[in-house]
């Protein structure tokens, strides 16, 4: 596959190295311990990283090694990131601004670094980041085809590198009128991406299919055997622990959430009880599946709410729901305003993760923290996004982690 982006220097004063200079580069690295070559690359930043790997070839195989990258997630997940992506006309670009482990009330602003900006043709959905890869629909024109075609697309801001996948296999009698929707999972055992995909035509799903990606190129769908039939109404997803979870519609017309393993390819489902848990919030809530839901629209909070409620799934077999509900004090009101805010995650500090979702030119960008074990609210202003003044913010999302790897 060709990458639509790649990972480079965006420093025009880079110098490269001479060829006697490589060779005393490439004899130092292999005098070194391997473990604290890994060591030492993995304290560098990111702009650092896509530096050295144009180095040269030996550098660029080693900082490609899995026991680097891994590492290196591992670190960056420590100190975890927000990703913001935002769309304009034809263009998708990717933000990113320190997380706030412990949020102080008095923190105001934060600066966001622009990672990236993808050129789209027709963007229609983002699905939520695992590992630092993210899928993406859009229209594109693809080699040897004379119209637009509506594909996935994968993208890894740390690294720039962007690319479509291979065409789904779709009967050609039931082509016309299809509506396709893609999900990301990861399997941390075997270490893998997937995607995961449905096609709908009228109100019928006629397939689910799945792609594992592969640093090979040759990568081809494969059929996923489904029980009950069903079709998700938004690409909104969460992998926790190898497991894929999205809601969907049946085809006899219940609710439920659909867990997809994402090692074995087997699917499981979870009932909801009231048909509102439908239109809930995904998150990872300490590990475990939980829906976030307002009231009286289960998707928005504002400053007139005075509480949400979270269910929080405990036993999946027995369709085990604990709901939770959080109280917001009175200081809510004078802090959140007249914003009608998004529910956007929480954080491993026990921070819920708030925010709207467009931004015009002449008004700040806020992001709300609510700590619930504290009781605290904190608004703090994302400054740094001048390429983009105006448009919508099409995700934002928390505990965001730079992964290295080049598919």
């Amino acid at each position: 596959m060709n990458s639509r982006g790649c990972n480079v220097s965006d420093d025009p004063q880079t110098i490269c190295p001479s060829s006697s200079q490589l060779s005393a580069i490439d004899d130092l690295l292999l005098k070194l311990p391997i473990d604290l070559i890994v060591d030492i690359f993995s304290r560098l930043p990111l702009k650092s990283i896509a530096r050295c790997r144009c180095i040269s070839k030996r550098w660029a195989s080693f900082l490609r090694r899995s026991d680097f990258t891994e590492l290196f997630l591992t670190k960056s997940l420590a100190s975890p990131q927000l990703l913001f992506a935002c769309r304009t006309h034809r263009e998708l670009l990717f933000f990113s601004s320190p997380q706030l482990q412990h949020p102080d009330e008095n923190l105001s602003t934060i600066t966001a670094n622009h990672h990236v900006s993808f050129p789209f043709e027709s963007f229609y959905d983002i699905s939520t980041p695992v590992n630092g890869f993210v899928c993406i629909r859009d229209d594109l024109m693809l080699k040897e085809r004379k119209t637009q075609e509506l594909v996935s697309v994968i993208c890894n801001p740390s690294t720039r590198q962007c690319f479509p996948l291979p065409k789904m296999n779709i009967d050609p009698l039931v082509k016309k009128s299809t509506l396709v929707r893609s999900f990301l999972g990861y399997d941390p055992i075997e270490k893998q991406h997937k995607v995961l995909a449905m096609i709908k035509r009228y109100d019928t799903v006629v397939d689910h299919q799945v792609l594992t990606l592969r640093g090979s190129g040759n990568m081809t769908w494969r059929k996923a055997e489904c029980g009950i039939p069903h079709f998700p109404p938004n690409p909104d997803s969460i992998c926790i622990r190898g497991v894929l979870y999205y809601t969907a519609r049946a085809s006899s017309g219940g609710y439920m959430i659909v867990c997809f393993d994402v090692r074995s390819e087997k699917y499981s489902f979870v009932k909801f009880t009231e048909r509102e848990k439908y239109f809930a919030t995904l998150i990872n809530f300490q590990g475990k599946l939980a829906s976030l839901m307002a009231h009286p629209n289960p998707l928005f909070i504002s400053g007139t709410s005075t509480s949400f409620e979270m269910w929080i799934l405990l036993d999946p077999e027995k369709h085990g729901w604990y709901p939770r509900i959080f109280n917001l004090p009175p200081t809510w009101k004078d802090v959140v305003g007249g914003e009608e805010l998004l529910f956007r995650g929480v954080t491993a500090t026990n921070e819920f993760v708030f925010s709207c979702n467009c931004k015009s030119s002449s008004e700040p960008f806020h992001v709300y923290y609510y700590n619930f074990i504290k009781e605290t609210i904190t608004r703090v202003e994302i400054q740094g996004m001048g390429a983009f003044e105006r448009g919508s913010i099409v995700g934002i999302f928390p505990n965001h982690g730079a992964d290295l790897k080049l598919v």
